[in-house]
């Protein structure tokens, strides 16, 4: 009885308990509902252009609302966004701007958002993870900063996607960190600051100073940095990791993916030799001028700037450098690379930015304690033979045979005739092509120790690349060494760096590849002992022609190389004299040597008909060395005003660049033992050489102003001087533009995430020539004998100088529209230009009483005119599973034309329209640089087997004239451009890039000297035995066979239609962290990344054109990888 009482008592007090609970849960949840139907609160907000994190803070304070994140990580918090919504529910205004985000939203009582993980995270800290909490602050005002972006970095910036957190109404912020993470703080007008996390700290405090603009919001022009929303000039900024996936082992050519007026144009002669420096175009030629694109060449070593006149101006770091340093340069501590294309973004520079300019920044040191970090890249490079159509053994006898080549009734023809054929039978078929190739593996290596703070930085970079190329024999090695530092107290900084590079080229000694291309294939490469012969063969076919074996020539001993040596070293100085005042002083200094060395056996094949031992052999020496110093220093000042922006930049330069070399030249050298330049048993003489100084002074003044964040104004003057000139008198270049920021008006805000007008007009110069050509320059060359009355010596003027030699001039109008939709995911970008370039560098025709030929004058006028468009869109886009996708397309259009030219370029104009070879470029005034002028041909006559030709009157005729020659069309295309598209799926990576061009037409010269100009001696083009003429009726596109061979004059008949489509690059790749792969862990190894790249896997044509004349074009295959040590 007692037992069922307890019980029924027990069981009383659980129904009562349970009653109480539901009571409680029922009021609570009543409470809630009740709590949280400010969630309904309407919004109406419309903001474009802003951060993911500053518009959080916005909707929270229209709602009235205080914003709490609670551990939480948003992406993309530093992302550029935009709103636009009315009378909207502020829980759906917050679902919409973190929607695929892995968080859930509360809304407390007392009107808080809380913001928080969706998984449960884990209180405690452990070994990797851990929670840092804190508050930002003032300096200035000892208060807390409400919204500051708190955003996890690599150590260096914020990066786009990057994940982070805002402060609340206290300036509290709380997250949780991975170990060695870094947290960038930023907030709008206080210098940013970096932390690297090491341990938990729930007790942070990070105080700000002002004055400072982020990095990520300005525009790095080298000499200075200007804010993104207010510069007016036309640029374009890609980071250092967006060019190495698309080109890893050369990041100037990934440019053209991201900019399409850049251009790396391709030679048809070097193809991908390893020692052949590229040449680069941006927007047209500026010059009437190429580039000596030889390899080893003296003046490209010692970077002698009047052998480049279309190159655009590269800077490093600040410093205006040669492009070799940047050739050079390891793609791995590339951090970003600017392009300035207009006379706003230009005429800071004067009178070398005529071309453009290219601003190069190195990595900075992550911040937190010392880092190492690898990176290698493994490349197989495979010779690319697609465009060549040779002829096999069976074919080229069958072919001569058919021509005529060989008597039936002759004996020693037929005998001839049958010797080829045993071989033939025999199996001899030979692949010339591929005798001196092969499939090169190239490797490159850097390691490098970093680490520090705001307070102190350092860098230590140790890179090795060894580059051999597809012809045996060739290479290219590169070795570097460069420290940097910085150091900041207070208001003072000091930064240095120094930097050693050695560069060491060897040349193939199997010389040029086109003449493997000329080899019959019925010839064996070794004779019966194995042995490589000189002679082939002394082919009687068409006349005597010696064949002689370039096999022959890489067992000889010769000797081809060159090496260069760089130091350089910068440093630099920055006082922060008040908040809105700051001075700058940078200097440079390089010094460079460089020795070039070739040398030729007796047994050389270009010796075979030499009779006189004495005369055999032949050794060519060059030494130079140059040194270079530049002096920059710069007040900065703004000055900001409620809603204006007043700012003043000055800068005074002050630059000299020395550099010498000789040439020696020997004769002589019979024994392959004499393998050094002084056994020769001749030598020149009169060793060639040049020695040149140069001296410049600049002055630099920009002022900028700014309203509201939407209207833009700046004006840029500078004024130089150069002991180039006789006149030393200091010459103005100027620039001013306009800018207007249509998506911060109100009327616009939140419809368009970023529209941009932008308008500039200016002048910038160039001084691409020789310093004799301003200034007297003696020699004594030819004058070393004294004088028969006095023992004195002569010397002579070495050209008729011009002292009222000027700058060139380029005066630059551009017109720019920017425009972006639906939160950025659709940017369109259309630059206008109208470049003319006045007080052109041209020859003038001397008479024969002044004793010289020409002299330097400015005559020329030469007009650029064309647009860049870009279309960048990001197809498809979820956070949550880490899916990116996005498309990119830019096009080119640029066409030139000459307005005046001097006496000496029509001169050049008479002989080049006489030439019966291939179109050479002529200019005429009114045309472009790169028409084309040629005979109009009707094709082969099927009666005759003649050609036929148009008269300039319209008339037929069988005679080829020059004088019937006509513009028939332009070598630079219509358009040209790229095609790329990425995709990411967590840390999985696969894109690929397309090139095109389109509307340009070429002179397919190998075409014609494969079929119609070559001698039947030599192999020939397979084409050569189809469609063309053997009886009357024959309708056909090639003449008959000349046995002696011919020469066919250039027509139309071979100019083809250029357009070009190539899969420049695609790669892969994939990002394996040490959370998801444990044995990482235990290496001791942070992040490990492969990424697989291949370059011009393959190109559609309609033209079957030989590619890679003296040396073979190639494909590459690389496997990169980085390491981040713990």
């Amino acid at each position: 009885m007692r037992k069922t009482r307890s019980n029924f008592t027990f069981l009383c007090m659980v129904i009562l308990a349970a009653f109480l609970h539901l009571s409680v849960c029922t009021s609570t949840y009543a409470q809630t509902r009740v709590d949280d139907s400010w969630k309904d609160s309407k919004i109406t907000l419309r903001v474009s252009n802003e951060s993911l994190g500053h518009i959080l803070k916005l909707v929270a304070e229209k709602a009235n609302a205080t914003l709490v994140l609670q551990g939480v990580s948003i992406i993309g918090i530093n992302d550029m966004s935009q709103l636009n919504v009315k009378e909207m529910p502020l829980d759906k205004v917050i679902g919409h701007l973190l929607k695929d985000q892995k968080i859930k939203v509360r809304y407390e009582s007392g009107r808080q958002i809380v913001i928080e993980p969706d998984e449960i995270q884990p209180k405690s800290d452990d070994a990797e993870w851990f929670q840092i909490e804190g508050v930002v602050m003032a300096e200035d005002t000892k208060e807390t900063l409400i919204g500051a972006n708190i955003a996890i970095t690599d150590g260096t910036q914020a990066n786009q996607g990057a994940a982070g957190c805002i402060t609340n109404i206290d300036g509290k912020f709380s997250l949780r960190i991975k170990r060695k993470s870094s947290i960038r703080v930023t907030y709008i007008g206080y210098e940013s600051q970096s932390i690297q996390i090491t341990h938990a700290d729930r007790d942070m405090k990070i105080v700000l100073k002002p004055g400072g603009v982020n990095m990520e919001e300005v525009v790095v022009t080298g000499i200075s940095k200007r804010k993104k929303t207010s510069f007016t000039g036309n640029y374009i900024t890609v980071k250092g990791e967006q060019l190495r996936k698309m080109n890893p082992n050369n990041i100037l050519k990934s440019l053209q993916f991201f900019d399409p007026s850049f251009k790396v144009l391709e030679n048809n002669s070097t193809g991908a030799n390893p020692n052949a420096q590229p040449e680069f175009q941006m927007r047209g030629d500026q010059s009437l001028g190429a580039i000596s694109s030889k390899p080893g060449s003296m003046d490209l070593m010692l970077d002698n700037v009047s052998s480049r006149p279309n190159t655009p101006l590269f800077v490093l770091d600040g410093f205006i450098v040669p492009i070799s340093r940047v050739l050079s340069l390891d793609p791995e501590r590339v951090a970003n690379i600017t392009i300035l294309k207009d006379a706003a973004a230009t005429s800071i520079y004067g009178s070398k930015a005529s071309n453009g300019v290219v601003v190069v920044e190195t990595k900075v040191a992550p911040d937190g304690a010392l880092t190492i970090n690898y990176s290698g890249n493994l490349v197989i490079e495979t010779p690319d033979l697609t465009d060549y159509n040779m002829m096999n053994a069976q074919q080229k006898l069958q072919t001569e045979w058919e021509a005529g080549v060989y008597n039936p009734n002759q004996a020693g023809s037929m005998n001839e005739y049958y010797r080829y054929l045993r071989n033939i039978l025999g199996g001899v078929d030979t692949y010339w092509l591929s005798q001196p190739l092969r499939t090169a593996i190239q490797h490159r290596h850097s390691l490098s120790a970093a680490g520090g703070t705001d307070l102190f930085r350092y860098t230590l970079d140790l890179n090795a690349g060894f580059t051999p190329g597809v012809m045996i024999g060739s290479e290219n090695n590169n070795k570097s060494v460069n420290f940097s530092m910085s150091y900041r107290k207070d208001n003072i900084s000091v930064g240095a760096t120094i930097n050693l590079t050695e560069s060491n080229q060897k040349n193939s000694p199997y010389g040029q590849f086109s003449s493997y291309t000329r080899l019959n294939p019925y010839y064996p490469t070794k004779n019966k002992n194995g042995e490589y012969e000189q002679i082939l063969d002394n082919y009687k076919g068409s006349g005597s022609n010696t064949i002689v074996n370039p096999l022959y020539n890489a067992n000889v001993g010769i000797k081809d190389e060159a090496r260069n040596l760089t130091i350089a070293s910068t440093l630099n100085l920055e006082y922060q004299a008040t908040k809105n005042l700051r001075f700058s002083e940078q200097f440079s200094y390089t010094r460079g040597m460089a020795r070039t060395e070739q040398f030729l056996p007796a047994e050389h094949t270009k010796f075979a008909t030499e009779t006189d031992v004495t005369l055999k052999g032949e050794f060519s020496k060059s030494t130079g060395e140059m040194t270079s110093w530049s002096s920059n220093f710069g007040v900065n000042w703004n000055l900001p005003l409620d809603k204006h922006l007043f700012s003043l930049f000055g800068n005074w330069t002050i630059s000299e660049d020395k550099s010498d070399y000789v040439n020696l030249h020997a004769t002589g050298y019979p024994d392959v033992h004499m393998s050094d330049f002084i056994f020769g048993n001749k030598m020149d003489d009169r060793p060639s050489g040049t020695e040149s100084i140069s001296r410049q002074m600049g002055l630099i003044g920009t002022f900028s102003y700014s309203y509201d964040n939407r209207y833009s104004f700046d004006f840029n003057i500078s004024g130089e001087i150069s002991s180039r000139y006789a006149e030393h008198k200091l010459t103005p270049f100027w620039s001013t533009g306009v800018r207007w920021n249509a998506h911060e008006e109100k009327w616009l805000q939140g419809r368009i995430s970023n529209l941009v007008l932008r308008a500039t007009y200016g002048t910038t110069g160039e001084q691409n020539f020789s310093p004799s050509d301003a200034i007297e320059y003696y020699t004594f060359s030819g004058t070393m004998k004294p004088y028969t009355s006095f023992p004195m010596v002569g010397a002579l003027l070495a050209g008729l100088n011009n002292p009222n030699l000027k700058w060139a001039k380029t005066d630059n109008l551009g017109i720019g529209l920017d425009v972006g939709f639906w939160n950025n995911r659709i940017n369109a970008s259309f630059n206008y230009y109208n470049n003319i370039t006045r007080q052109l560098l041209t020859n003038y025709d001397l008479a024969p009483s002044t004793g010289f030929e020409s002299q330097v004058i400015n005559a020329g006028e030469l007009q650029n005119q064309g647009f860049d468009a870009s279309l960048n869109v990001i197809a498809y886009q979820n956070i949550q599973k880490g899916m990116n996708w996005t498309i990119n397309v830019n096009a080119n259009h640029n066409k030139n034309k000459i307005r005046k030219i001097s006496d000496y370029l029509l001169k050049m104009n008479e002989e080049a329209l006489k030439s019966d070879k291939a179109p050479l470029p002529v200019y005429q005034e009114g045309q472009s640089t790169t028409t084309y002028y040629a005979v109009r041909s009707l094709g082969i006559d099927p009666i005759t087997g003649r050609e036929v030709f148009l008269t300039r009157d319209g008339k037929k005729t069988f005679t080829w004239d020059a004088v019937d020659k006509v513009p028939i069309g332009d070598t630079n295309p219509d358009v040209s451009g790229t095609i790329s598209s990425n995709f990411t799926w967590n840390d999985f990576s696969v894109g690929l890039g397309f090139s095109y061009k389109w509307g340009g037409i070429v002179y397919n010269q190998t075409l014609v000297d494969k079929i119609e100009n070559s001698n039947i001696a030599y192999n020939l083009d397979k084409r050569a035995n189809t469609s063309r003429w053997h009886k009357p009726g024959d309708v056909v596109h090639f003449k008959k066979f000349d046995v002696n061979g011919s020469e066919t004059p250039a027509s139309t008949r071979f100019i083809m239609k250029d357009n070009e489509l190539k899969l420049a690059t695609l790669n892969v790749g994939y990002r394996f962290n040490e959370e998801k792969f444990n044995y990482l862990r235990r290496l001791g190894i942070n992040v490990l990344s492969l990424n697989f790249t291949t370059n011009d896997l393959f190109r559609i044509s309609p033209i079957r054109m030989e590619r890679g004349l003296e040396y073979p074009f190639a494909r590459s295959y690389t496997l990169s990888m980085s390491i981040i040590f713990k």
